[in-house]
Parts: structure tokens; sequence; C-alpha cells
């Protein structure tokens, strides 16, 4: 990855405006926007396709767009390649840190990603990767780092990112801001993110991983308030989101069915909370999203205590999918 920065540094916007060293190797428009379109299909297929698939495919193109020397090719190929390839960093980060449980690469490409983007000048990508870096933070146990990325994401989206993302970030800071306690904060973001998606858009700069709407949004507000400890109040926002959110939008449900899980749990319904812990290890088995994995164990530990048969199959569950997810690992 350090060639790899070495090989993109240097690309200042004065450095953008000059003309390729060299017209050797240049690569045609159509080619660079058939990229971008391939880029744009991975990163919405993160909603549903397997980790260990999706991946290999984006560290592909990572290497593809470097074979292509992006630093020799004139200004608006160039921006574009390196735009693409950031994306594709940022979309790697993402799977190895939620999906694939390689925090260490996933930081890698994380500062690969936000380099490129700093030189581009690219306020949508910067966003991205700081909202990524929040969500890192706060799942490895640091909760006030992972509030100063998002805070950090929202001011960058300000800067000139897409409407989406602007909302985006704003819906993660929701999340830190619970996570750290802070009601007052997390509904002025949450409600700066909905008036957001209430507006007009313009989703030809969305660079965003997956999909954000006004489900997801309701699915936040849902997870948002489990994290404050409010169970019974977030149960109508997560049943909302569970019946309102796409049936592709595989990882998407499986953060609403745990949350309301953990929502279930946390009310002392047991029985719920196993069913619905149940659907979320379904889905997982479809795609390989860890950080719920690890949320069902967290919950599982809780329950367990009752000893009743929804608990005792959960566990069994529980242990059928790690052995799944160990094996798809193995084999990227």
């Amino acid at each position: 990855m350090a060639g790899l920065t070495a090989a993109v540094t240097g690309l200042s916007a004065n450095a953008q405006a000059e003309p390729a060293r060299s017209s050797r190797g240049a690569v045609d428009t159509q080619t660079v926007t058939e990229l971008r379109a391939m880029g744009d299909s991975y990163r919405r297929s993160y909603k549903s396709l397997p980790a260990a698939t999706l991946a290999p495919i984006a560290r592909d193109h990572i290497d593809l767009v470097m074979s292509l020397r992006p630093k020799d090719q004139p200004a608006g190929p160039r921006a574009s390649l390196l735009a693409h390839m950031a994306e594709m960093a940022a979309l790697v980060a993402c799977l190895l840190s939620l999906d694939l449980g390689d925090d260490e690469q996933a930081g890698v490409f994380m500062d690969f990603g936000y380099a490129v983007a700093k030189e581009i000048d690219s306020p949508e990508i910067s966003a991205l990767i700081l909202g990524g870096r929040a969500f890192s933070a706060s799942y490895n146990g640091d909760p006030d780092s992972g509030l100063d990325f998002a805070l950090a994401a929202v001011d960058a989206a300000e800067r000139g990112a897409s409407k989406r993302m602007q909302a985006w970030t704003n819906a993660v800071a929701s999340e830190m801001f619970a996570s750290a306690g802070d009601e007052h904060g997390f509904r002025t973001s949450l409600d700066r993110a909905r008036t957001l998606l209430s507006g007009t858009m313009d989703d030809e700069r969305w660079g965003g991983i997956a999909w954000f709407d006004l489900s997801k949004a309701t699915a936040y507000e849902g997870s948002d308030l489990v994290r404050l400890r409010r169970y019974d109040e977030a149960m109508p926002s997560l049943d909302q989101a569970i019946d309102r959110l796409p049936g592709e939008m595989v990882r998407h449900r499986c953060s609403a069915f745990i949350s309301r899980a953990e929502a279930h749990a946390g009310a002392g319904n047991t029985d719920q909370a196993c069913g619905d812990a149940h659907h979320a290890l379904v889905l997982v088995g479809q795609v390989q999203h860890r950080e719920t994995l690890r949320r069902v164990s967290e919950l599982y530990r809780v329950v367990r205590a009752k000893n009743s048969a929804e608990t005792r199959s959960l566990g069994e569950h529980l242990i059928e999918t790690r052995t799944m997810l160990k094996t798809a690992r193995s084999a990227t």
C-alpha cells in the first residue's frame, strides 16, 4: 500500500491541471466511464453480495487502475481514475472491517483511500472514509474517537459532497452520539439526515457504499434508541424499518434484526430476542457480516441464563454461523 500511495501522490489542484507527461498509454474516455460504472455497481452491491466474493473484485480494480498509470493520464481521466480507486479502497476497507474481521488491513485501505481523496480534493470520498473510520473506532471500543471521526465526516460532506452523503454522515453522527449517551446530539443529527433526504437529491454524485434512504434512517433511529437503553421506544422504529427495507438490502436488514433483538432482550422479551437473532444469523450467513455476528454473540451471553429451548437453539445457530464464516474467511 505504501507503493500505491507513492504512485499517486503529488496530484494537487495545480498538478491536476497540468497535461500528462506522456500521451503513450492514454486511457480513452469510454474506458474510464465504463470503469466508474462498474465501480458504482460494486458499491451498490455491498447491500447483498458476500464479502468474500466482493472484496477480491474491489482489490483487483485498485490494481487495474494502477496498471493504467493514472499519474500519466490527462487531467480529466486521471482524476476520474483516482476517484474510482479511492472508492474501491473504501469498499475494501468496509468489507475487511465489518465483514471479514481484519481491522489492521482495513486501516491500511482507509489510509490509502483517504490520501487519494485528499489529493483529488473529493469531499464525497473523504466524508465516506471518515464515516467508516467512525464505525471502526466505535466498534473497537473507542466511542470518543468514533464521534470525532463522525463529526469530521459531517464537516467534510458539508464542503461539497452529495446530499445523500451529507444525510448519511449525519446518521453516522447520530449513532456515535447515541453511543456516547448524548440524546440531544442523536436527535439533532438524525433530524438533519431526514431533512436532507426529504429534499432534492443529486444521486449522480453519490459515492457511498450500498444505499441510504429514509427507511435506513428509521433503522438508525431504532438502533440509536437501543444504544440509549430506550428499548420499548426503539421497537416501533425497528418494526417499521424491517417492514420497509427492501429484501435486497440484506446487510441493512441484518443490522435492523439484531438491533430489534437487542431491544427485545433489554425489555426482557427473551423468546422474541432469540427469534430476531435467528433472522439476523440467517442473513449473516448470506453476506458474512461479522459485526452482526459479534452483536449476536453478546446478546446470546445475556439471554443464555434463561436456559430455555430458544436460547439453546440460538447458541447452536451461532456456532454454525461462526464456523461458516471462518471457512469463508480462509478462502479469501
